[in-house]
């Protein structure tokens, strides 16, 4: 089925609108009736969020921060830390889902290799996270009218002033050999806690962000578009079953010469994505072994394959619709202006 390129430009212009600003994150270029459909949704596709929207977002992490300090009667002091798709500046939506990580600070667990010569014995990890939570929820009841406290391991609240969603997510610390050889928070982690399983799970929020930011100042932020636009089809294709981790890990794989960002050039970067999808399609051993930006997981499992199937068949039928019309030749003349 051909791509119903006015329905997706509807949906992008959608998301990007910030309707308390009363306006939208558009390049000049969006309004053009020159321009055909596919270059502005191939383009508009791999722009980014601009930072005044962004620090919204951020704004409203910040007050459900101080909201939660002030509430708070607990033994155990908190750390906060950020996460999602705006700390990569990766997000597709103005109105972008923002983690706020709450961590338990009076302790933290150890990774191999590190001593435990102070063990702390004054409380009960579990019982010290659950706590957390329950105080967390009544603290957001009474200050937000959309409370959802149905997550696994996170409630969500919604600011209606900012029109942003912060999801609250509760974690303990837990240092690798490596952080406390550096003290680097790179190699500092976190345990999730899923509240329905009294389990733990371990993640590595900050290398993330730190490599999916160095890929992509490495590649003058083509990795990000390149993330942007695979982001762009799957809201736009809802038979697409592949996670937004799935989809950065796979721009992630490419070699940063092939996702170099040069004005002009987008449809190569949607091409070099396009030949990367082919590849992880094709060869198992391969995908197997491809590894999460902060290389802890090797996220591409044989599940993943029809959802890349489904967005290569959209993203090649976009690279075939977009050469019909030589974009370049838009650019000649001065008709397209991206940021």
């Amino acid at each position: 089925m051909a791509i119903d390129y006015e329905r997706r430009l509807q949906n992008l212009q959608a998301r990007r609108f910030d309707k308390e600003l009363n306006e939208s994150v558009l390049t000049k270029s969006f309004s053009s009736t020159s321009i055909p459909k596919n270059i502005k949704y191939l383009m508009e596709s791999m722009v980014k969020i601009d930072k005044k929207y962004n620090d919204r977002t951020l704004e409203a992490a910040k007050r459900v921060q101080k909201h939660l300090e002030n509430g708070y009667d607990l033994h155990f002091s908190r750390a906060y830390r950020t996460q999602g798709s705006v700390t990569t500046s990766t997000n597709i939506k103005v109105h972008s889902d923002f983690d706020l990580l709450t961590i338990i600070d009076r302790y933290h667990f150890n990774g191999i290799g590190v001593p435990n010569n102070n063990p702390y014995t004054d409380s009960e990890p579990n019982s010290d996270i659950k706590k957390l939570r329950s105080q967390s929820e009544k603290i957001m009841d009474n200050i937000y009218d959309e409370v959802d406290k149905s997550g696994k391991k996170n409630i969500s609240i919604f600011n209606k002033s900012l029109n942003r969603k912060v999801d609250i997510v509760f974690c303990f610390w837990f240092n690798s050999k490596k952080y406390e050889d550096t003290l680097n928070e790179y190699y500092r982690g976190v345990y999730l806690f899923d509240f329905t399983e009294d389990e733990r799970i371990l993640d590595y929020p900050f290398a993330h962000i730190s490599q999916v930011n160095t890929k992509g100042d490495n590649t003058n932020d083509g990795s990000r578009k390149g993330i942007r636009l695979l982001k762009t089809l799957k809201a736009d294709n809802e038979e697409i079953d592949l996670s937004s981790f799935h989809l950065t890990t796979i721009v992630h794989s490419i070699q940063n010469s092939e996702l170099y960002f040069l004005k002009g050039k987008e449809i190569d970067i949607a091409k070099a994505i396009s030949n990367q999808l082919q590849k992880l399609i094709n060869d198992p051993e391969y995908r197997r072994n491809v590894e999460s930006p902060n290389g802890t997981e090797k996220p591409l499992k044989d599940d993943t394959i029809d959802g890349m199937k489904t967005i290569k068949s959209d993203l090649d039928e976009l690279i075939a619709d977009v050469h019909k019309e030589l974009y370049l030749g838009y650019f000649q003349k001065g008709e397209l202006i991206y940021s």
